[in-house]
C-alpha cells in the first residue's frame, strides 16, 4: 500500500526521527554516529517539509504551527539530553524552553486579535522583524547552526568521550580545544535564538498591553483601542489587483496555456482562421480588443477542470470553503513575484479584501487565486480572494469560444471595480488598486489609493503626471525555474510552510 506524503507527515517523520537519534545517544561509539547520521536526515526533513508544502500547495496555517511545533520538540529533546550528560550547560535548554514559550505565547495573542502568528508580514510590523524572523536566510542560518551544533556534539560524544570512544583518549590540550569548540558553537546558536525572538518579544508587547484588563473582566482602554484599531484597518476597504505582470510574472498565464494547448495539438487547425476572422472584425476597437476579447482560438476546447461549484466572482458556494489548490498538467503554475506575495499578505493581515482583476480566463484566474491563499497559508494567514475575469461560454464540457459579459479588460476592470464596491460597501476612496499596464489607468484611478507595478512606459509616463506610486516587483519566488537559475550563477541558495 502506498504512501501518500504530505507535509505534515514529514513533520511527523522529522520528530520521531530526532527522538531516535536522541535515544542512540551514548550507547556507544557506533550507535552516536548512528544517531548523527539521523540529526543530519531530522534536520533535512525540515527543509523538505516545507518545500513539500509549497510544491504541492499544502500549507495550512495548522501545518505552520506543526512545523514550529516540531522545531520546539527537536531542539528541546537535543540540548536536554546533552546537559544531562554534562556537555553543555543546563541553563542551553533552559533558555530555549523560556524562549519558546514567551514567543509562541505572544504568537497566539496575536492570533486571538485577529493577525496572523506566524509568516512574514503579519504580527511583526518592522522590516527588521521580518527580516531576523520570517527571512528565508534568517531560517536557513538557525536550521544550518542547530544541526552544525548538535552534529558536533554527538561526534564528540563519539570520538573522544568514555572507555569505546573511537579516538581514544586524547591529549589534555586537544581535548580542551574540543570542548571550547562545543560552548562556543552552542552559545552562538543560544545567541541567534535569542536575536530570532527578540522581534517577537518587542512587537508583541501591545497585544499583552490589549488583553490586560482589570480583575472581573472589565475591558481596559488599551484593549478596547486595540480592537478598533484591527477594525477600522480593513473595514470597507479593498486591494484590486491586477494579475499578469503585476503578481505574476510574464509571459502571462493565457498566454502560457495556449502553448500548452498548441503544443498537445488540442486546438483544432480552422480555430486559427475562425480567431483572424475575428480579429479583423474586433479591428475597429483597437488592438487591445483584439487581444483581449478574441477567445475565438478555444473554440470546441475541453474546459479546465473547477475545483469546486462558486460564483462567478470566484467566490465559494455559500457555506462550503474552497477547495485546497492543486496542481493541474493542463494549466500553467503561477509564477508569483516575491514582493508581490508580501502585498498581498500585508493587506491580508489589515483585513482588507483582495480582489484579482484580470483579462484572463476565471478557470486560471481562479486557479491562480487558490495558489495565492495556499502563499497566505504557508504564511499563517487565512484568506479568500475574489476574482474577477473573463468569462466563456460552456457547451457539454467545451467552450464555444463566446464571452459571457464584458472581456475583462480596460474600462471593464474599473466597472466590475465599482460593481464589487457597491456589492461589498466598500468605500473607493480608501482601497487600493495594483496594475502594470495603461490598460489598468482606469481601474486605478478608480480607487483612492493607486499604485503602478513594474509600469509600462505608457503607464508610467501617465502615474508620474497623476502624482501615483510606482513601485517595481521583479524577484521571482523561489520556486521558480528563472530564480533557481539566477542564484546558481551567484552562489545563493534561498522554507514557509
Amino acid at each position: 500500500m502506498s504512501i501518500r506524503w504530505t507535509a505534515n507527515k514529514v513533520t511527523f517523520l522529522r520528530v520521531v526521527v530526532g527522538f531516535l537519534a536522541v535515544c542512540l545517544f551514548g550507547r556507544g561509539a557506533w550507535a552516536n554516529l548512528t544517531a548523527v547520521g539521523l540529526t543530519v536526515a531530522a534536520i533535512a526533513l525540515d527543509a523538505l517539509d516545507g518545500h513539500l508544502a509549497r510544491k504541492k500547495q499544502m500549507a495550512t496555517p495548522v501545518g505552520a504551527q506543526l512545523d514550529i511545533l516540531g522545531d520546539r520538540m527537536i531542539e528541546n529533546v537535543y540540548f536536554t539530553y546533552f546537559a544531562v550528560v554534562g556537555m553543555v550547560s543546563l541553563w542551553l535548554p533552559v533558555l530555549f524552553f523560556a524562549r519558546g514559550a514567551a514567543t509562541d505565547f505572544l504568537r497566539g495573542l496575536a492570533m486571538k486579535a485577529g493577525h496572523s502568528g506566524w509568516g512574514a508580514p503579519a504580527m511583526l510590523e518592522t522590516w527588521w522583524g521580518q527580516a531576523l524572523v520570517a527571512s528565508r536566510w534568517s531560517r536557513g542560518l538557525y536550521a544550518a547552526m542547530k544541526c552544525l551544533c548538535f552534529c558536533y556534539l554527538g561526534l564528540e560524544l563519539a570520538l573522544t568521550r568514555g572507555s569505546v570512544a573511537l579516538v581514544g583518549q586524547l591529549a589534555a590540550d586537544v581535548h580542551d580545544m574540543i570542548r571550547v569548540g562545543a560552548y562556543v558553537l552552542t552559545w552562538m546558536t543560544a545567541a541567534f535564538c535569542l536575536l530570532r525572538g527578540l522581534p517577537v518579544l518587542v512587537e508583541g508587547w501591545k497585544y499583552i498591553a490589549g488583553n490586560a484588563g482589570p480583575v472581573g473582566g472589565a475591558k481596559s482602554v488599551a484593549q478596547e483601542a486595540l480592537r478598533k484599531e484591527i477594525s477600522e484597518k480593513g473595514g470597507g476597504v479593498a486591494a484590486f489587483f491586477d494579475l499578469d505582470g503585476t503578481l505574476v510574472a510574464r509571459p502571462s498565464l493565457e498566454k502560457r496555456f495556449f502553448r500548452m494547448l498548441r503544443n498537445r495539438r488540442a486546438i483544432p487547425a480552422r480555430n486559427y482562421l475562425l480567431w483572424l476572422r475575428e480579429a479583423m472584425r474586433l479591428m475597429p476597437r483597437g488592438i487591445g480588443a483584439i487581444l483581449e476579447a478574441n477567445k475565438v482560438y478555444l473554440r470546441g476546447v475541453e474546459i479546465l477542470g473547477e475545483h469546486g461549484e462558486g460564483d462567478t466572482d470566484g467566490q465559494p458556494a455559500e457555506g462550503q470553503p474552497r477547495a485546497a489548490w492543486r496542481r493541474n498538467p493542463r494549466q500553467p503554475v503561477p509564477t508569483f513575484l516575491a514582493l508581490a506575495i508580501e502585498k498581498v499578505a500585508w493587506h491580508a493581515n489589515q483585513g482588507h479584501q483582495i480582489v484579482l482583476v484580470s483579462g484572463t480566463l476565471l478557470p486560471l484566474a481562479r486557479r491562480a487565486a487558490s495558489a495565492m491563499e495556499a502563499e497566505l497559508a504557508a504564511r499563517g494567514i487565512t484568506a479568500t480572494i475574489g476574482v474577477l475575469a473573463t468569462r466563456l461560454e460552456e457547451l457539454d464540457g467545451r467552450w464555444t469560444g463566446r464571452i459571457l459579459g464584458p472581456a475583462m479588460f480596460g474600462e471593464a476592470k474599473a466597472r466590475a471595480a465599482r460593481r464589487r464596491a457597491e456589492e461589498m460597501r466598500l468605500d473607493l476612496g480608501r482601497c487600493y488598486a495594483y496594475g502594470d499596464s495603461l490598460n489598468d489607468r482606469w481601474l486605478l484611478a478608480a480607487v483612492g489609493r493607486p499604485t503602478a507595478v513594474n509600469p509600462s512606459k505608457g503607464l508610467g509616463q501617465m502615474a508620474k503626471k497623476r502624482g501615483w506610486p510606482t513601485i517595481e516587483w521583479k524577484d521571482l519566488t523561489p520556486g521558480h525555474s528563472k530564480f533557481r537559475e539566477k542564484n546558481r550563477q551567484i552562489g545563493v541558495n534561498v522554507k514557509n510552510k
